[in-house]
């Protein structure tokens, strides 16, 4: 039976390397809630990534301990001194009560051009965590609104259901969202100031 359906994507490499390479982009992704990275691997550490928010939202003793084993406790990382566990504090406290309403899909993948132009054109993609000050699809939502108010046909059906999407769990949504319309709008005027002169 070769070719059957896989479990996982072993990613070329062993057990224990696969292992601490989904502990390493997941540590990467609470650590700045946006990471980039090739797509499958961000597809892998995406399952990595929900499990560790489901834990987060059982709150219980066993889940700590299991987030504990998961999450890459380096003092030293990326150059600068973190505090040991530093991650476990807020999966329990910031992101539970960011993703207590929302019943799953607490990470999105986007996919981008290829990194590595000149070497092996591997596809990429972006794994963030939605509703956070970085998730992407709010501030592009936010910037076609800008655009599509600038037109006299108005907002299209298909950016009113991205503006539910993008509001729907997070709290005071519609008017972050306002906000940040309103902050694009401002922006574009300035840089079209600066052009005229």
């Amino acid at each position: 039976m070769a070719g059957g359906a896989l479990k996982y994507r072993h990613l070329s490499r062993k057990s224990s390397h696969r292992q601490a390479l989904l502990r390493n982009l997941v540590t990467s992704l609470f650590t700045h809630e946006s990471i980039t990275t090739t797509w499958h691997k961000a597809k892998e550490a995406q399952r990595l990534a929900e499990k560790l928010i489901t834990l987060g939202k059982k709150n219980t003793n066993a889940s700590r301990r299991r987030a504990e084993s998961i999450f890459y406790n380096n003092t030293l990382m990326m150059g600068e001194f973190q505090e040991p566990l530093q991650h476990l504090p807020r999966l329990f406290t910031t992101l539970r009560d960011r993703y207590l309403n929302r019943p799953g899909g607490y990470t999105r993948v986007l996919r981008i051009e290829p990194l590595n132009k000149h070497y092996d054109q591997a596809p990429s993609a972006i794994l963030e965590l939605v509703d956070g000050p970085k998730d992407m699809r709010f501030h592009m939502t936010a910037k076609t609104l800008v655009r599509e108010r600038a037109t006299e046909e108005g907002v299209r059906e298909i950016t009113a259901r991205n503006v539910k999407k993008v509001t729907r769990y997070r709290d005071g949504g519609v008017e972050e969202l306002e906000k940040e319309v309103k902050r694009m709008e401002k922006k574009t005027r300035d840089e079209g100031f600066r052009e005229m002169n």
